[in-house]
Formats: structure tokens, C-alpha cells, sequence
């Protein structure tokens, strides 16, 4: 039987175009303006729903279908997080509209990847220079802030360490993608996205988030995962070279040393005073509170709305927590003690399916024994979205809001539309050698 995908069936070149300057666009209006993010989102939502009207779906066969009941199966356990939402919400009595929405957004991650099949992956491709655009913002951005202030940068579209781990996972993908050709000017493409790595790298150390930190082994690991039997013993030297030299940046940095060294003495004064309003005694402050929520409340949580804050006053008045923290935070900085303090088991669940469902499809990619690279690289740099949002939500809330979850949907399924391997007779970007 003949499983071999056809080509991609009618798509409109100009339609093409568009969808993926508008993907492309993402990031760059993440980290830029504060509701454009959304305001992309929705567009690309529309153009999503227009490409499955427009563009005919290609010729089913048995490859196929199998693998798009693989994207059911993600789509699944994506879903577990609006379910858990709707229950905790219904339970309490209570509606809060922003939240739904955020969990609607997260599942639109089927719809976009639709769309993203159907468009030409000689063209789709291109929506990675998108990245490059958001990294040279976060560097302009972040480098007036620091030369204007003399300080720390307090971003407006995020706070400091969301705005850092979200400029260190671009650079990361910025340097993955190094071995991906998508122009014909081959040279000026890789010295492009190896000088924005580096500035991305720069500004992400600039903003002194010593969270993100945590996530630069685990990105290293993914790139040699990415490597499969090219890996040699070579490559692993580079690799620990290379996190050594990380280590190395980092200690010889002194803003961040001076914050490394400051959360270790935070850390210890916690012991003695837990109630003290520092960085990293609010976070365990905030930690404490959610596992108290998450003991009186396992099944359906306290309930989304205001029911964190209010049930942090409540621990204020029993002095669990400072009036500071009841007064001033209204999340954990902790994404999964925060979606199970609130929605309860379905909503940690759904969070914990979020990164695994997408992430298990990239991690299968890596080992398929495929000759195309680039499938390989793409797959790998979804697998290190999933993993950094992962790694960067320990220590931060990086679904606090919508305009991030709109970001993981649709680059998720950026990448699992590029790593599709039913697509590889397609026109394929270029490998660098």
C-alpha cells in the first residue's frame, strides 16, 4: 500500500503569505506592546479558520490518518485544562470569563496546526524569522531600560523574569534553528541568527533572572538529543564546553552573581524568619499557601476568580502569610501549585497534559530514523518550548495571562506542522552541513 503523503492541494500562494507573516509577527508583538499579542492571535485565528475553508484538505490515506490521530490524542489532553476550568468554575458557583478564555486559547492549538498543514512548508517556514524580530526588541527594550535607569529593567509588557525566560527561549531556538537553511543567502542567514542569539543571550542576562538559569541544562540536553546518530563524542565536549562557558558568563556577570548571591541569602533568612517580604521568602510564602489551598481543596480547587486572594487574606489573618503577599499577589509565581490550588486535580492534570501531550510528540520525532534534519531541529525546538515553559514555571507563572498561552499555542504548533514527517515530500528548507 502506498502511505506516501501528496502534495499540499491548492494552496493560495498570497493566502500563504499571509497566514505566516501574521504567525511570524507573534513574537515581536509579545514583546512589544501589551495587548497586540492578543490582537495577532485573533487574526491568526481567522486566517486559520479561512485556510481549512479555502485550501482542500490533501488525499487521506493510512500513514495519514494514523498520524493525525496522534494530533487527536494531543488535542485530548490539551483539552483536560478547559474541562478542569468549566468543573472547578461550576462547582463554586462562579464565572470568570479571562480564564475560559485562557484555556480556549491553549486548545486552539489543533485549529492552528489545521491551518498549518495545509500551508506549504517551503513557505510556513519563514515565520521563524519572527523570532529574530522579537529578540532584537527584547535587546533594544531591555538595553534603554538599563542605560536610562542604572537598574534592573522593569519591563512593561511583563514583569523582569517573564520577559527574561521569554528572551532566553527565543535565543535558544535562534540558535537551534542555526542548522536550518531558510534563504538562498546561506551565510548572512546563520551570522544573523548567531549574532541575535548572542544579543538575545546578553539582554536575557540584563533582565537578572536567576530562574531561567535552570532551564539552560536541560536546553543543552535537547540539543544533543536533536544530534541522534550524528552525536559523537566531539559534539558532547562542545556541549559541556559550552555549559561551562554558560557558568562561566553567568559568574562573571555582576548583577546576576550579585542576585545569585542575594537568593541564597534570602533563602537562608527564610529559615529563621519565613515571614519576611523578600524575593524568595514570598515565593515560599506563596508556595506554603497554594499547598494549603491544594490540602482543604484537592478535587476542584478553591475556585479561579478571586478566591486565591481571597483565600491568601484569609491565611494573612491566621499569620501563614504577610499582609504584603494577601495585599499584593494574587498568584503563586509556581504554575502548577497555582492551577491546582485553584481548579484542583483536573487542573494540575491539564497543565502536566499541556507540556507532555505536544512534548511527547516531539520527543517521538527525535527518534524516528529520518534523513531530513531540519524535521529533526524542528522537533526539537518545540520539545524546547514545552520543556522551557516547563522548567520556567517553577519559578514563575508564566500562564498568568493569555497573551503567553496564545504564544505556546500557536508556536507549538509552528513546529509540529514543520516536524510533520508525512511532509517531507514537500519543498524543504535547507540543512546547513
Amino acid at each position: 500500500m502506498n502511505n506516501a503523503l501528496p502534495r499540499n492541494a491548492g494552496a493560495n500562494p498570497v493566502l500563504a503569505w499571509v497566514f505566516t507573516v501574521v504567525l511570524g509577527l507573534s513574537p515581536v508583538l509579545l514583546m512589544s506592546t501589551l495587548d497586540g499579542g492578543s490582537a495577532g492571535y485573533y487574526g491568526l485565528v481567522l486566517l486559520s479558520f479561512i485556510v481549512l475553508a479555502w485550501v482542500r484538505r490533501p488525499t487521506m490515506g493510512t500513514a495519514w490518518c494514523d498520524n493525525r490521530r496522534e494530533y487527536l490524542w494531543m488535542g485530548l489532553g490539551v483539552a483536560v485544562m478547559l474541562i478542569g476550568v468549566l468543573t472547578s468554575l461550576a462547582v463554586h458557583g462562579i464565572w470568570k470569563g479571562s480564564e475560559v478564555e485562557k484555556a480556549v486559547r491553549l486548545l486552539t492549538v489543533l485549529l492552528i496546526l489545521a491551518a498549518a498543514l495545509r500551508i506549504p512548508r517551503g513557505v510556513l517556514v519563514h515565520a521563524a524569522f519572527g523570532l529574530l524580530l522579537g529578540i532584537w526588541y527584547a535587546v533594544i527594550n531591555v538595553a534603554w531600560l538599563v542605560l536610562s535607569t542604572g537598574a534592573r529593567p522593569a519591563t512593561r509588557q511583563f514583569n523582569a523574569v517573564t520577559y527574561g525566560d521569554l528572551t532566553l527561549l527565543f535565543s535558544v531556538l535562534a540558535f537551534l534553528l542555526l542548522g536550518v537553511r531558510i534563504t538562498r543567502f546561506h551565510r548572512t542567514e546563520f551570522a544573523l541568527k548567531l549574532v541575535t542569539g548572542i544579543a538575545g543571550v546578553g539582554a536575557f542576562l540584563a533582565t537578572q533572572t536567576r530562574g531561567g538559569l535552570l532551564a539552560i541544562p536541560f536546553f543543552l540536553f535537547i540539543a544533543l538529543l536533536v544530534q541522534g546518530r550524528r552525536l559523537n563524542r566531539f559534539k558532547a565536549l562542545a556541549a559541556l564546553l559550552l555549559l561551562g562557558a554558560a557558568a562561566a558568563i553567568v559568574a562573571s556577570d555582576g548583577s546576576m552573581r550579585e542576585r545569585i548571591h542575594l537568593g541564597v541569602s534570602e533563602f537562608d533568612q527564610c529559615q529563621v524568619t519565613h515571614l519576611s517580604d523578600t524575593s524568595v521568602c514570598i515565593r515560599l510564602q506563596l508556595w506554603s499557601a497554594a499547598g494549603h489551598m491544594i490540602r482543604s481543596e484537592p478535587v476542584f480547587g478553591v475556585g479561579g476568580g478571586d478566591r486565591f486572594r481571597e483565600e491568601l487574606a484569609r491565611l494573612a489573618d491566621a499569620k501563614q502569610v504577610t499582609p504584603t503577599v494577601a495585599r499584593d499577589f494574587g498568584e503563586t509565581h509556581n504554575d502548577l501549585l497555582y492551577f491546582l490550588a485553584t481548579y484542583g486535580v483536573l487542573g494540575g492534570l491539564g497543565l502536566v497534559l499541556l507540556y507532555i501531550a505536544p512534548g511527547w510528540l516531539f520527543a517521538r520525532r527525535l527518534r524516528l530514523d529520518m534523513t531530513d534534519r531540519s524535521t529533526r531541529l524542528f522537533a526539537g525546538a518545540g520539545l524546547m518550548i514545552c520543556v522551557g515553559f516547563m522548567v520556567f514555571g517553577l519559578t514563575e507563572m508564566m500562564f498568568r495571562d493569555m497573551r503567553t498561552a496564545s504564544f505556546y499555542a500557536t508556536w507549538i504548533a509552528f513546529f509540529l506542522a514543520l516536524s510533520d514527517p508525512l511532509r517531507l515530500r514537500e519543498a524543504q528548507p535547507n540543512t546547513a552541513s
